[in-house]
């Protein structure tokens, strides 16, 4: 008999919310904490990560699909289920259900607690590109700063060869940075970095041995680290990947691109609490209480920025198409509705021409059922909704220049009538002056179409069309992307055929394949305008399945009112 024990440490590369369920007045949603108040990460959290990746990445590993991948209620026997337990445990005659043979404790910090911080955030109305004010979808929460390091350990308790080699799976990849925990992931939260893994043994086949373990109560500080044994189970992991298109719901591969966001000018943010101390009206939000050193750009308002770009690209190319497609205005505006691919997230009521998807299927598909593809517009499937999660993350984005430079702006509002200043409407800001910013964006399972819309996105971000912060519309926030690279990692050639064939250098990371990709690439800008052209023919084709009523409401009627559409030179 063997006690085997795996820990390493997990260093938070942004913030990170892990949630309790409460909030209070001083924010929305308060962190869990236990009875000393310290905040933690809870093992089931962990665990549900570490089951919710192995569940994908098993099929594509030579082992048997789980039962949460093909829809049925009955007992599972998978390897994933005999490692976590089984999806659907049953105490049926004959049935294999059993408990858990990985034991995830929970992750307790490493070292004094850091200060925890509070994140402002609110939603964006895509007529008007304001904040939706009438959407009462303003919130804030609770998170713990970037730099928070965690101790994670796990004990193996009946496991067998697949076990550990699934377990190994996971780990490599969590160990090559892909690993989110917690709340909020998909807008900026939750990423860390797994550092320092040792898998342990510890001998206790002898009386004296096993009465040693049981009365010490740290176990694994005695065990003995085992060499190499990742490197060992991962060569046999990467060569039994196996080929073939599989289900949505299987890995297929990722593509992360990475680049620096540089300000051309002043850029304004407004973090409350940083406001608060420094006496300004609005300060820069900080990685960490106090460090001026550090200021940071929220995945959340990055995410925004380039959702609201992406929905107005794929709304222009609706709105020629319609245009093309109907000889009547009245006619136009009802084909625009039909195949808008980019409903509003905020619009929550049904008769508007740009409800949001979950507001035109309530009522028809409970909220628990898995929606398809044919219910959610194109922008619900790349960036998600209530009812579907979104495989793209975009992180916080940290400082990524030697010091940053603040400057003090004065701001004063105008009276229309005297022409003079607006009494009480003063106010001054704390600005960075020309600032960079480290941008990382991830993409579980990428298709063609959607490497494309993200394609126009990041070009028109890289030729500075985009802007982030508030003062957008007074020259603030203007920046550009520089130095990006683009990493596709897979499992087999046939998961990215067009980017396995290309002349670049193939690289491991984790149980990908990965290939590194650059604008100088070669064959890099054939690729990508293919890319692009299957997003046009994905918003051509795009047809809701939901019948909506044309309102005077209508994003269609008042868009091109203010932008004529010319064709031939005329109106």
């Amino acid at each position: 008999m063997t006690y085997r024990v795996i820990t390493a440490t997990l260093r938070a590369r942004t913030a990170l919310h892990i949630g309790s369920g409460d909030g209070n007045d001083l924010t929305d949603a308060l962190l869990r904490r236990d009875a000393q108040g310290k905040p933690f990460i809870p093992g089931t959290a962990i665990a549900g990560a570490l089951r919710s990746l192995l569940t994908r990445l098993a099929p594509r590993l030579g082992f048997a699909p789980c039962a949460a991948l093909t829809g049925s209620g009955s007992s599972c026997s998978c390897p994933v289920c005999h490692l976590f337990g089984d999806v659907n445990p049953s105490d049926e005659e004959d049935s294999q259900s059993a408990a858990s043979r990985l034991l995830v404790f929970n992750a307790t910090p490493a070292g004094d607690t850091l200060r925890p911080l509070i994140r402002d955030g609110v939603g964006i109305d895509r007529v008007t590109g304001a904040a939706a004010r009438a959407g009462a979808v303003k919130f804030d929460l609770e998170v713990l700063p970037a730099g928070a390091t965690f101790l994670l350990r796990m004990e193996l308790r009946g496991t067998d060869a697949n076990d550990e080699a699934l377990i190994a799976a996971a780990l490599a990849e969590w160990e090559a940075g892909r690993l989110w925990l917690g709340g909020n992931v998909a807008r900026g939260l939750g990423a860390f970095q797994q550092e320092k893994l040792e898998y342990k043994t510890l001998p206790l086949d002898r009386p004296e041995q096993l009465l040693t373990f049981l009365k010490n109560d740290q176990p694994w500080q005695g065990a003995q680290p085992q060499d190499g044994w990742l490197a060992t189970q991962l060569a046999t992991l990467r060569s039994v990947a196996m080929s073939g298109r599989q289900s949505d719901g299987v890995a297929r591969g990722w593509v992360t691109l990475t680049g620096i966001l540089q300000a051309e000018g002043p850029l304004l943010t407004n973090d409350a609490m940083a406001s608060g101390t420094s006496g300004f009206d609005h300060a820069p939000l900080l990685v960490q209480w106090g460090d001026w050193q550090h200021p940071v750009l929220t995945g959340a308002g990055l995410r925004g920025v380039l959702r609201s770009h992406a929905e107005r690209i794929a709304r222009t190319l609706a709105t020629l198409w319609a245009w093309d497609s109907a000889p009547d205005p009245e006619h136009r505006k009802q084909h625009f509705l039909s195949g808008c691919p980019a409903c509003s997230p905020v619009e929550s009521r049904k008769d508007a021409p740009l409800a949001s998807c979950d507001a035109l299927l309530k009522g028809k598909i409970p909220s628990d059922e898995v929606v398809a593809d044919e219910h959610l517009c194109l922008a619900r499937r790349l960036f998600g909704s209530t009812r579907r999660g979104s495989r793209l993350i975009v992180e916080d984005a940290p400082f990524a220049g030697k010091k940053p430079v603040l400057k003090m702006m004065d701001f004063l509002a105008i009276d229309r009538f005297t022409g003079g200043g607006a009494e009480g409407l003063k106010f001054d800001a704390l600005a960075l002056w020309k600032p960079a910013f480290a941008l990382r964006l991830h993409l579980e399972n990428p298709e063609p179409w959607e490497l494309g819309w993200l394609a126009l996105v990041l070009r028109d971000l890289a030729e500075g069309w985009l802007q982030v912060g508030f003062g957008a519309a007074k020259g603030f926030g203007r920046v550009t992307l520089q130095k990006w690279e683009a990493t596709f990692g897979y499992l087999t050639p046939d998961d990215m055929p067009e980017v396995a064939q290309l002349e670049s250098a193939k690289q491991s990371s984790g149980v990908y394949t990965t290939v590194q990709l650059t604008p100088g690439t070669p064959g890099w800008q054939a690729l990508v305008q293919q890319w692009v052209g299957k997003f046009h023919e994905k918003v051509n084709d795009f047809s809701r399945s939901e019948k909506i009523t044309l309102t005077h409401d209508s994003y269609f009627g008042r868009t091109d009112s203010l932008y004529p559409v010319l064709k031939g030179g005329a109106q």
